[in-house]
């Protein structure tokens, strides 16, 4: 749904850049449908996105919510060494530091939590090494694909709105097939938008 979200958002921003709906589906059909090999370059990050979110999903099952947000900002690390071999950027002293502090912190996060933590009768069974595991390769592949896309977005004349319009728009179907495969019976059952408590 907040690739859906997304896409209305960024055809109406194209929408207002372009200046009506005329121009719009021209801007559509010449940057999307006309140039389909960049569109399927797009394809890379978006099914990255697909995978990084359920594993969110996972580790968010698996850990408490401080130690899975503090373990997700290694994010900053993957981001910065994917920047580093793909871009070829280089880093102060300071951001090494930096990162290396970050890193230090969330391992100090995983080793001060208890082993034995009590959970809630009604929840789930949490295996903390799966949800470190989860959070840890969510961290590599949104690193990966940010940079990627960075990447694309400098190489080309296409707006970042019409790219994230190509990012939903192949982002949708992946999202759909994950959604069918994990709860298909029960969005057959109870619909779209039931909410499981």
């Amino acid at each position: 749904m907040s690739e859906v979200v997304k896409l209305a958002t960024c055809i109406a921003l194209v929408y207002i850049q372009a200046g009506g709906v005329a121009e719009l589906l021209n801007t559509i059909n010449k940057q999307i449908i006309k140039q389909p090999i960049d569109t399927l370059k797009v394809c890379v990050p978006s099914f990255v996105y697909v995978v990084q979110n359920n594993l969110l999903y996972v580790s968010a099952s698996h850990l408490d919510a401080a130690t899975y947000q503090v373990t997700y900002q290694l994010k900053i690390l993957t981001t910065a060494l994917f920047s580093v071999f793909i871009l070829r950027r280089e880093l102060l002293r300071t951001q090494w530091i930096s990162l290396v502090t970050l890193v230090v912190g969330v391992v100090l996060v995983q080793l001060a939590q208890p082993r034995d933590s009590p959970l809630p009768a009604s929840g789930p069974e949490q295996n903390r090494l799966i949800g470190f595991v989860a959070a840890l390769s969510a961290c590599c592949l949104s690193g990966f694909a940010g940079v990627y896309f960075e990447k694309m977005l400098k190489g080309s004349d296409v707006t970042v709105w019409m790219r994230n319009v190509q990012l939903s728009l192949c982002s949708i179907p992946f999202g759909l097939i994950s959604c069918f495969i994990y709860d298909g019976h029960i969005i057959n059952e109870k619909g779209f938008f039931f909410r499981l408590r």
